[in-house]
Formats: C-alpha cells, sequence, structure tokens
C-alpha cells in the first residue's frame, strides 16, 4: 500500500480552506510540548478510526518527522480502505521549518 504524502505548505492551505483536518499521532507529552493548534491528538498506541473527529474531507497525519505518520496512515487505511488520508511529510519539524505557527510550552 502507497501512502499519499504532503507537504507543509499545501497541507496548511488545505486546513485553513477547511478541504482537510490535521490528526497528530505523537504522545500526550509530545502534543503539550509543542503542537499545531488546529491539530487533534490522537496517539499512534491507541489509535482507530472511531478517535478521528467526524470528516467529509481529507485528513492530514502528522507525527514528529513522519515515520508515526506512515505508520497511523497504514493502519487508519486497514480499518477503512475509504479514508483520503496524507502523511506531512517531515511531521511538525517541516511544519516548523516552512515557518507556520506551533503552540511551544512555556
Amino acid at each position: 500500500m502507497s501512502i499519499k504524502m504532503i507537504n507543509a505548505e499545501l497541507a496548511k492551505e488545505w486546513i485553513e480552506a477547511g478541504e482537510a483536518i490535521l490528526v497528530d499521532v505523537r504522545e500526550q507529552s509530545e502534543y503539550d510540548a509543542q503542537n499545531i493548534p488546529s491539530a487533534h491528538l490522537a496517539p499512534l498506541g491507541s489509535l482507530s478510526c472511531a478517535d478521528l473527529p467526524s470528516v467529509d474531507g481529507k485528513i492530514i497525519i502528522h507525527c514528529q518527522k513522519g515515520m508515526r505518520g506512515n505508520k497511523a496512515c497504514e493502519k487508519l487505511l486497514d480499518e477503512n480502505s475509504g479514508l483520503e488520508i496524507y502523511n506531512l511529510e517531515g511531521g511538525i519539524e517541516s511544519w516548523s521549518a516552512a515557518g507556520f505557527k506551533t503552540h511551544d510550552a512555556d
């Protein structure tokens, strides 16, 4: 199965246009340290389609660097092959490197 990848710029465009939701599959402590403001937390260890917010469009998955995001995409697609799902290339690190806003722990 080939996982579709998306870069930070296109992901931001889709999220701002209301075309996609963003799901963070990292652990709570990682999310607390730094997160993308619009992301929904659903840690990979317990992730299932039931954890996803109601969505009619695209789902963008992100982690720290992209590896867990890839596993999360595979897991969700195994559960529901009809999802339109993308992995954020480079995870939150690429989002931050692109200069996009994150919430950081003080």
